[in-house]
Order: C-alpha cells, then sequence, then structure tokens
C-alpha cells in the first residue's frame, strides 16, 4: 500500500548518513538542541533521525529543517544524571 499525504510521497526525498555529530551536554531532565549540516535538506521536508550509538537515557524527541542544508535534533535526558554524549554517527531521512 503506498502512503499519499499532501506534502509527503512514500519515496524518501534524501537520505543522509552517516553524518558525524558531537553533541554538548545534556542536562538531567533537561533537552537540548544539536544543529547539523545536511546538504540537501530542505524546510518543505519531514525528517527522521536514528543514531545507533545514542548513550542509555538519551532520546531524540524531534528534528526538523531549521534553514536548507540545516537539521536540528533536540535530544532529551530522561535520567537523574548529566550525559556528555560521544562524537557520532547519525542518519537522516527526508520525506
Amino acid at each position: 500500500m503506498a502512503l499519499n499525504v499532501k506534502g509527503f510521497s512514500a519515496a524518501p526525498q534524501l537520505v543522509a548518513g552517516p553524518v558525524t555529530v558531537d553533541p554538548d551536554i545534556v542536562y538531567s531532565g533537561f533537552t537540548t538542541d544539536v544543529s547539523v549540516t545536511v546538504k540537501g535538506a530542505r524546510q518543505e521536508m519531514f525528517f527522521l533521525c536514528f543514531a545507533p550509538a545514542l548513550e542509555a537515557n538519551l532520546g531524540i524527541v524531534h528534528c526538523y529543517c531549521s534553514a536548507n542544508d540545516t537539521v536540528i535534533v533536540r535530544l532529551a535526558n530522561l535520567s537523574v544524571g548529566n550525559i556528555n554524549p560521544a562524537s557520532q554517527s547519525f542518519y537522516f531521512l527526508g520525506l
């Protein structure tokens, strides 16, 4: 079954990765936004993001294109301690 929603299609418009990202510290119970350069990203796209090596208790809660070639990834710290994530690979799918 094909997905057709106004403005979206089943075929991805952009697949990017691995893109190396070095997030700043994420404080306990808070979120932080990470700006990532993703060539070909456009503001009208819907983004999904995956980071296979993301530390335990960190979650990707939102990602969006803030400007052409720039995707913002919001990380949330669900633990009781601060987490300083390592530099790692992120993958993006733009629809």
